[in-house]
């Protein structure tokens, strides 16, 4: 089920015999533009997701509380809904530029503007849409180290020093899987490439196949954008390494270090840190959106079509959802068992490591051959069905519903196993009677994360859904694609308001106790 697409997607490249002058025409662009926006977001996502931990980890200011949480919040919207809302609002003929005309009196050649769509903000849009990713694995590595760092205020009193000499390298480990994480959905975005007019693999890879219907072109830019997701994997495996461990006796539970800021100057530069991201990522989005959609309240409440967009996207995610945690139960219950099978089973569910679209072209590719075996026996076609998408959907979003499965799962001692085994119970009473009740929380929320990513994806539904099957991001990118930003701005905000639950479950999992702080003058 999970390896067939990929096998598929090898296939295109040794049957289909098509010679493309591929090196000397476009990939280099593509190579170039990839590599420079991971390199551009893969700093922003860096430098503003480790400061933004460190000072609301560790210093006591004004609105710490509220930072903690609002520093989450540009991952409830895509970065394809802030790429269309900057370009709305920055073009020629938006709001800020017409503004600027009609009040200086300018005419086109009279004043410089740098364009939105142009690779530099694409780096800005996709870094300050990713970074939470960075802020939240290395504040969990953080919070961990309290005590560690509370020790050591006494023995140092330079704060960078234990910064660069204890706090970084504990907390390697999670700086090299988000940021390994935050390349990855670089490499498989292609919304936001698509509305900024980046030439990037995927954006080359949904236009060779779905403009150009050229299969081998879009394979071979398929297999480049793999290579760069497998020298990914390898980059975090080597930079991870073993880390530094420190003790995690904690001398007083309910006492930690906090640093008072007694400097304007730093004071302006936590301000900075903490608010800037917020700001790019989420606020400057959304308030244009809000007001888009208020504008336009009359005319949506009698759009059939939105209400069939949204029916669509809440039923497919549902099913899919379903889909995806009890294939995910099943797996955590089969690793459980089978110890031995775990490496195996997780390289085969690997599909989120995978950008969206390959998943479907290769599924696609599956869909074409299987449909065309079965054709010689009965009239029967997958392509363009909503099973097709739907099985996109699980190959791609697995993983999501697996992780918190399967690590509620391990929570759980196998003495209960062995107990409810000796009260006569078989596997399936257990796994039902015992198992799924303990882990009914982490099944939720694996269901709401999946639930989640099949509402916001773009690509994959926009090369394998039905014919005249819209959802509501299909139909928000039709809207803006015909240069009618402000009409698909209540479909954006439905996305951000699903979205939105994303973030209220990343905070739930990621709680952090209100113990009692000391206070440190800087």
């Amino acid at each position: 089920m999970f390896i067939a697409p990929i096998l598929s997607l090898i296939s295109i490249i040794f049957t289909e015999h098509k010679t493309v002058n591929l090196l000397t025409s476009v990939l280099p662009d593509y190579t170039f533009n990839t590599i420079v926006l991971m390199l551009g977001v893969g700093t922003i996502a860096l430098v503003i997701g480790i400061s933004a931990a460190w000072f609301v980890t560790y210093y006591s200011f004004f609105g710490r509380r509220f930072f903690e949480v609002a520093l989450f919040l540009p991952l409830s919207i895509p970065g394809y809904i802030v790429a269309y809302v900057y370009v709305n609002i920055f073009e020629f003929s938006g709001p800020l530029q017409i503004f600027l005309r009609e009040t200086f009196h300018w005419s086109k050649g009279d004043y410089y503007f740098p364009s939105v769509k142009s690779l530099e903000w694409g780096i800005i849009i996709i870094g300050f849409n990713l970074y939470p990713y960075v802020y939240m694995l290395v504040r969990t590595g953080l919070i961990a180290i309290r005590s560690t760092v509370a020790v050591a205020t006494t023995l140092c009193p330079s704060r960078c020093k234990i910064l660069t000499a204890i706090a970084l390298p504990v907390v390697r480990p999670a700086i090299a899987a988000s940021v390994s994480f935050v390349l990855m959905e670089v490499i498989s975005d292609f919304g936001t490439p698509q509305f900024l007019a980046i030439d990037t693999f995927t954006r080359g890879i949904y236009r060779n196949w779905f403009l150009l219907h050229d299969k081998y072109s879009a394979c071979l830019f398929a297999f480049i954008a793999l290579f760069f997701i497998f020298l990914l994997i390898i980059f975090e495996k080597l930079f991870r390494g073993k880390g530094i461990s420190y003790s995690t006796i904690k001398m007083n539970t309910e006492y930690y270090h906090t640093w008072q800021v007694s400097s304007k100057l730093k004071l302006t530069l936590i301000y900075c840190v903490c608010s800037i991201p917020i700001l790019i990522g989420f606020v400057i989005p959304v308030v244009p959106l809000l007001y888009w959609t208020v504008e336009r309240i009359g005319t949506l409440v009698t759009n059939t079509r939105f209400y069939i967009s949204v029916l669509n996207s809440v039923s497919i995610a549902f099913i899919t959802s379903v889909i995806a945690v009890i294939i995910s139960i099943v797996i955590s219950y089969i690793i459980r068992k089978r110890e031995s099978l775990s490496y195996a089973i997780k390289f085969i569910v690997m599909g989120y490591a995978i950008p969206n679209t390959i998943v479907a072209v290769s599924v696609m590719v599956l869909l074409g051959n299987i449909s065309h075996f079965v054709n010689s026996y009965f009239s029967f076609a997958l392509i363009g069905t909503t099973f097709g998408l739907i099985y996109a959907y699980v190959f791609r979003f697995l993983a999501v519903s697996l992780g918190p499965i399967e690590s509620g799962l391990n929570k759980i001692p196998k003495e209960i196993d062995w107990s409810s085994l000796l009260m006569g119970h078989n596997v399936i009473s257990t796994c039902f009677n015992v198992h799924i009740p303990m882990i009914r929380k982490s099944i939720l929320v694996g269901f709401l994360l999946v639930f989640v990513d099949v509402i916001k994806e773009l690509s994959a539904t926009l090369i394998i859904r039905p014919f005249n099957f819209d959802t509501i991001a299909t139909l928000m990118y039709e809207l803006i694609s015909d240069e009618r930003y402000a009409d698909a701005a209540p479909y954006a905000l439905v996305i951000v308001l699903i979205g939105l639950i994303s973030v209220v479950i990343l905070c739930k999992m990621f709680q952090y106790d209100k113990s009692k702080y000391s206070k440190v003058m800087l």
